[in-house]
């Protein structure tokens, strides 16, 4: 099948796991994104279709001209801030290709609302909550789609871990943007006493000077990421107050890495988990507290743990798996 994939080409992003899944089952994609048609810098480029009408709707009048001289047998779209012009214009040049798009962010990612004023031929998205708001309120072709891991990126290092773990030498570790909930729970378990290692990004408008001396200022991608990882002894992945009832793609990520995660309790983590819940999940910070003090000093539980994961989410959770439904539903 020809696929037409609009979205971010940055590596690790959504888009660059499902251009490699697809190519990997056989099916030729042409992944499309701003800089196909604007040699601007991704950032600009974002906040000027953002504050500028016009010259939103002309990007992407030009992206969807760019989508129709492929002549996809199917579109697929991630970007939460297409213009809805630009829908309307490929539906309008190909009648019979179906055009979808895929949201795998929690519900405060909306933008303008750009998704829901484009007329899309299914929406797939992660939280069960939205898919029931958008089909049963606005009556929209919604469906379930739960983050994922590519197997290919997402897998251990071909290290023995306990070496590793001595090497890494991190107790707790957390990554990401430090926004300001996510700052806020983790100086909570620097204050309990616990080591925490961050590797990511302050958050620049709210820095939180608690936690600054525990930055080690890298940001981590592929085999490193893997390294840190699958080498430190506890994940601390506390999900964003929006995740209503989803989890974040690094639930799926660690799981298909082998690390070892203490994340929030979600109820729908039952539909995804081969371990009980009550292992690795924590109701309040105290919980995690608790959590992490018991597993530091447990390395063999800990690996038993990551190890049944593993197994299971990459059996179970992957891209191919997703795009698997995708293809079966349209």
């Amino acid at each position: 099948m020809k696929i037409a994939l609009l979205g971010s080409k940055n590596f690790d992003s959504l888009e660059f796991h499902i251009n490699d899944t697809l190519v990997h089952m056989g099916h030729e994609v042409h992944h499309v994104d701003m800089s196909d048609v604007i040699n601007i810098p991704y950032k600009y480029n974002y906040w000027a279709t953002k504050l500028f009408p016009k010259y939103d709707s002309n990007i992407f009048k030009k992206i969807a001209h760019k989508i129709i001289s492929i002549q996809p047998d199917l579109v697929i779209c991630t970007y939460r801030f297409i213009n809805p012009i630009c829908i309307k214009i490929i539906k309008n040049n190909l009648k019979s290709t179906p055009v979808i798009h895929i949201n795998p962010d929690a519900v405060t990612t909306f933008g303008y609302q750009q998704i829901f004023a484009s007329e899309y031929d299914a929406y797939f998205t992660k939280d069960p909550f939205i898919v029931n708001f958008m089909k049963d309120k606005m009556g929209l072709n919604a469906f379930y789609l739960p983050e994922a891991l590519n197997s290919r990126y997402h897998k251990s290092p071909n290290k023995d871990r306990e070496i590793l773990e001595s090497e890494i030498n991190i107790d707790v570790v957390a990554f990401g943007t430090m926004y300001p909930y996510r700052s806020k729970m983790i100086d909570k378990l620097i204050d309990s006493g616990i080591n925490v290692s961050l590797f990511g990004v302050p958050d620049k408008r709210f820095p939180n000077q608690k936690i600054m001396k525990n930055f080690r200022n890298e940001y981590i991608t592929g085999e490193r990421k893997a390294d840190v990882l699958f080498g430190s002894k506890i994940i601390f992945n506390n999900f964003h107050y929006a995740e209503i009832n989803s989890a974040n793609v690094k639930f799926f990520e660690i799981a298909g890495i082998g690390g070892f995660q203490i994340c929030d309790y979600k109820p729908i983590l039952e539909e995804y988990s081969f371990v009980d819940l009550k292992e690795f999940t924590f109701k309040t910070i105290d919980q995690a507290i608790e959590l992490i003090r018991y597993y530091i000093d447990e390395p063999t539980l800990r690996y038993k743990i990551a190890f049944e994961q593993q197994a299971h989410f990459t059996l179970h959770h992957t891209y191919e798996k997703r795009l698997e439904q995708i293809l079966k539903i349209v």
